[in-house]
């Protein structure tokens, strides 16, 4: 039965928090739509504020490409907050319902768009909400604050732990059951076996392989490499599981945990996170996130120290040593990216990526041939390399790796070009602009002069002014840009012609976001366009 069969589509969504209290909250509110006569549902798992939701994007694409003659009647959802992401996207939504004449319906809290007072209730009551997140916001900050001051535990204990009366507590829980052994670990228990093999063998990158190893974790990939983004809606034939919604959203590595093993998969920046957090050595973190959202190095984090030395896992002395190895098994790793001979610069670092696993490939070793005395690099993936967590055992060279993606660029050249002779005479605006245009332009649709949506377009017309001023400044310098790629792209000749490294390093750059290797071939490449 096709999709347009039913008479109504719905849309779920749960915040971050909701879903970590409840891994069935999703699936939940799924099945209270489905009993209410739902065929399509789109869903997003995100946090209140966030305005970029794909299932929700996805919906309005979807409503926008329905046929004259649809069967669609109804959008359901169960709450009018569980849409309404904001005003902008939320009117955005709403218009393109009203274009295809379908009613949105919130089963919990019924809302009327056909009158004006409906309208405007419906107004107050997203202003309402957004007033909400602003002052929970401010609440929170305010309690981080306040648990700063009073040197209290922070939301969430590391692994061998977990708070207690906003205390950190040793964490004696069962957690893992070796049948070999016949014994039984608890949390802390496996905590400290992390510290022994550390200890043992050194590195982060060889505790995680040891203890994959002894917990008999297996080689073999569980997901195939995919970088197109999921579509986030069930359909009427698919069955309401967790795995059904996993196959449905975006595939992503599982490097950099916050703990240090994901199930029972081990991480090397998992355990080199776990293995410097304060916490262990009897100390309070704060203070450990940058302006920009991204995590501080632990070298930078601030820390109230002898908060709970009774219950420390390791003394200060250790905390410092293990510190110390890390920063010197850094420093002897991949000291070529950091050589400056020719041989030894890595002119794919960061861009090639494992089809099985999507984890990196890194540059594992270089030999210069004795015959042409040319320098000859290979290549593997992270994972098979650092953990055994991949069966991608089969190693490409530089020379493969260049003469696969030039041929790729070469093959790619016409349509590049035309692109370029388009924005030498037409300036390409950003996907951000052109984006801020359509929201406008939706809004500038609707009929009526309600303030909150004058308001909506007055605030959009400012940034689009700031953007278009940026962009000016920055076309001539992208311009230059574009014709060098192009010609790189056009002609072999050209790429094998640049001697210098950094070069073609700086180059590949401006051309590709990412290359996928699967057994010694270059399967897809990501272009810069």
């Amino acid at each position: 039965m096709g999709s347009e069969e039913f008479e109504s589509w719905g849309y779920a969504r749960v915040s971050t928090d909701e879903q970590a209290q409840d891994t069935d909250a999703l699936l939940k509110q799924m099945q209270r739509l489905r009993d209410a006569g739902v065929g399509r549902i789109f869903f997003d798992i995100d946090k209140r504020t966030k305005h970029d939701r794909k299932g929700l994007l996805n919906l309005i694409k979807a409503v926008q490409e329905l046929s004259v003659n649809h069967q669609i009647r109804f959008l359901k959802f169960t709450r009018l907050d569980r849409v309404a992401a904001s005003q902008v996207i939320f009117y955005q939504l709403i218009s393109e319902l009203q274009k295809k004449r379908i009613k949105p319906v919130a089963l919990d809290d019924p809302f009327d768009l056909d009158s004006v007072g409906g309208e405007l209730t419906v107004d107050i009551r997203l202003d309402v909400a957004k007033h909400e997140v602003k002052m929970l916001g401010l609440r929170i900050r305010k309690e981080r604050e306040l648990r700063r001051k009073a040197k209290k535990s922070n939301f969430y204990a590391p692994f061998g732990y977990k708070t207690e009366e906003d205390k950190y507590i040793l964490n004696y829980d069962p957690c893992i059951c070796l049948i070999d052994k016949k014994q039984e670990l608890s949390v802390v228990e496996v905590a400290q076996l992390i510290l022994k093999v550390f200890y043992q063998v050194g590195s982060c990158t060889q505790t995680a392989k040891k203890l994959n190893e002894l917990f008999g974790i297996s080689s073999q990939c569980s997901e195939k490499y995919i970088r197109k983004s999921g579509n986030y809606f069930i359909d009427e034939d698919d069955q309401l599981t967790q795995k059904t919604l996993n196959k449905k959203v975006d595939k992503k590595s599982n490097a950099g945990l916050r703990y240090p093993y994901s199930g029972l998969r081990w991480t090397t920046t998992g355990i080199r996170d776990w293995l410097t957090n304060p916490v262990l050595a009897g100390g309070t973190p704060y203070d450990t996130i940058k302006e920009n959202g991204s995590k501080k190095s632990f070298d930078d984090i601030k820390v109230f120290w002898n908060t709970h030395d009774d219950r420390a896992l390791i003394t200060f002395q250790q905390h410092q040593e293990i510190k110390a190895i890390i920063r010197s098994n850094r420093k002897n790793a991949w000291a070529s990216h950091r050589d400056k001979e020719s041989h030894k610069i890595n002119i794919f670092q960061g861009l090639i990526f494992c089809a099985k696993c999507n984890a990196k490939f890194v540059k594992v070793s270089t030999y210069q041939s004795k015959k042409d005395h040319r320098f000859k690099s290979y290549y593997q993936c992270t994972y098979y390399l650092k953990n055994g967590m991949c069966h991608h055992k089969t190693a490409i060279t530089n020379f493969q790796l260049e003469d696969q993606i030039i041929d790729y660029l070469v093959m790619e050249a016409e349509r590049l070009s035309v692109l370029g002779e388009y924005t030498n005479t037409t300036v390409t605006e950003s996907k951000e602009l052109v984006e801020l245009r359509s929201q406008l332009q939706t809004l500038e649709s609707i009929p009526g002069n309600n303030p909150a949506i004058e308001t909506a377009k007055e605030g959009l017309r400012l940034q689009i002014a700031e953007m278009l001023d940026t962009e000016a400044q920055n076309n001539q310098v992208q311009l230059i840009n574009r014709e060098r790629i192009i010609s790189a792209f056009s002609s072999r000749e050209f790429w094998q012609s640049i001697q210098n490294p950094v070069d073609k390093k700086r180059l590949l750059r401006e051309c590709i976001t990412y290359v996928v290797v699967d057994e010694g071939k270059v399967v897809d490449v990501k272009l810069r366009i």
